[in-house]
Parts: C-alpha cells; structure tokens; sequence
C-alpha cells in the first residue's frame, strides 16, 4: 500500500505532465506552428481541449484517489484531477457554416473583375469580438467571414482558419485552428467563429488576438486585434476585455 506522502507526489508529477501538453509549441512572428506538420494544431486535435484535460484529469484523479481511499476516493480524485486539468488550459469551441458556393462566389468576382485571377484569391476577410467586455474565466467569441474564389490555375482545395491569442509580451501562448467547412472542399463564402476562455487565473494586461487564414496550405491573409485590453473589475476580482 502506497503512503499518503507517496501519492500525493505522485499526484502532483502526473499532472504536472498532463499539463505540460497544454504548452504552446514554438512559433514564428506570424503565429505558425514551428513543428512538421502543414498547418498549426488543429482545436480539435488539441491536448488542452476542455474535454481532453478534464478526461484525462478525472481519470488520473480517480485513480490516485482509489490508492488511498478505495470507491469514494476515486470519486473525490475523480472530480478535483478534472478541474485541475481543465483550468492549466485555455477552452476553444469552433463552428464553422458556408454561405455562399464557390460558383456563385466565383460568379461575383468575375462580374465584378471580368476574369477569375490566376491562384485562389481572398476577396474579403473581417474577424472580429462578438463583444466589447469579456469576464476573465467567461467565454467570449471571436467571429470572420471570409469569401474567397477559385484561379483559372488552380481550385480551392483547403480554407484553415488559426486563432492565436498573445501574452501581455506578446509572445503565442495559445492557439487553435480549424478547416472552415468539413463538407466542401472549394471557395466560397464562410462564417467561422472561435469560443474560447481565459483561465481564471490569467494577469491583467494587454492580450492580442491574431487570426491567420490558410488556403490550399499558404498564408493568405492575418489580422491583427491588439487593441484589446484586459483591466480589472472595480470589485478588484477579476479583468475585463474591452476596446481601448
């Protein structure tokens, strides 16, 4: 039988590895992954999605707290491993729609321009905050609507959408991104939106927020949204995010 002592260091080394997962990977200026893959982790690959963390902390929970307690132990470790976990990492929801075809997108373009250009173009790209104060450790949303057309050279083939969110240094500390329709693979029109949350524990300062729009894997288009400010409540408990 484990001593009490034992487990809990045994506790604190597990999560502390779970969590080190949750990690931003290295990045260049623009907030591309500085890893092997094509494009930047996608959410719903992400170790620190909330359903990854707190299913993997519940389970190391429960099984550290069957060590000491048996059946009521697992279930008290159970519920607190997956709060733990939940709260090292920054949520991110996404849902993306496609409003308008690539042929009539296309269509468009060349009624407005006579011609298709040679690559896929970004005709319009706006992200922007669904709202103008955000709680810490209360989700707030970051939507874009993207139209892009096929070249007379090349089609569409992938549109990947990446939501970086800056430190007050300005350094990466998370981000998720996501294929803006799973169903068609073309140009078109998009609505894309991030719902994602700043752990309770986050500092006060300026955090930015920077989209990166990917097509047929190339960096098409980033927009910045440094102009966020996060300050503190006049209860002194907890920051806001608002349009400085």
């Amino acid at each position: 039988m484990l001593n009490k002592t034992t487990v809990q260091t045994t506790a604190a080394l597990t999560l502390a590895a779970m969590l080190a997962g949750c990690a931003t990977a290295p990045m260049h200026p623009n907030g591309v992954r500085q890893d092997n893959s094509q494009y930047p982790q996608a959410a719903d690959a992400d170790p620190c999605s909330v359903g990854t963390t707190a299913a993997a902390g519940a389970a190391v929970g429960a099984l550290l707290g069957a060590l000491v307690s048996g059946k009521n132990g697992a279930l008290k470790g159970a519920a607190i491993g997956g709060g733990l976990a939940a709260a090292g990492c920054l949520a991110f929801n996404v849902n993306s729609r496609q409003t308008k075809t690539a042929a009539q997108a296309d269509r468009d373009y060349i009624r407005a321009r006579g011609s298709l250009p040679r690559e896929p173009q970004v005709v319009s790209y706006t992200p922007q905050l669904s709202a103008g104060t955000v709680k810490r450790g209360q989700p707030f949303k970051v939507t874009s609507v993207v139209e892009l057309v096929n070249g007379s050279a090349q089609n569409v083939t992938d549109v990947r959408e990446e939501l970086v969110v800056l430190d007050p240094q300005g350094q990466p500390f998370k981000s998720g991104s996501k294929e803006l329709s799973s169903t068609s693979k073309s140009g078109g029109r998009f609505e894309n939106s991030f719902e994602l949350t700043l752990p309770p524990g986050v500092s006060q300062g300026v955090y930015g927020v920077k989209t990166n729009l990917y097509v047929n894997g190339k960096l098409a288009a980033t927009r910045d949204m440094r102009t966020q400010l996060v300050i503190l409540d006049t209860d002194h408990k907890a920051p806001q995010l608002a349009l400085r």
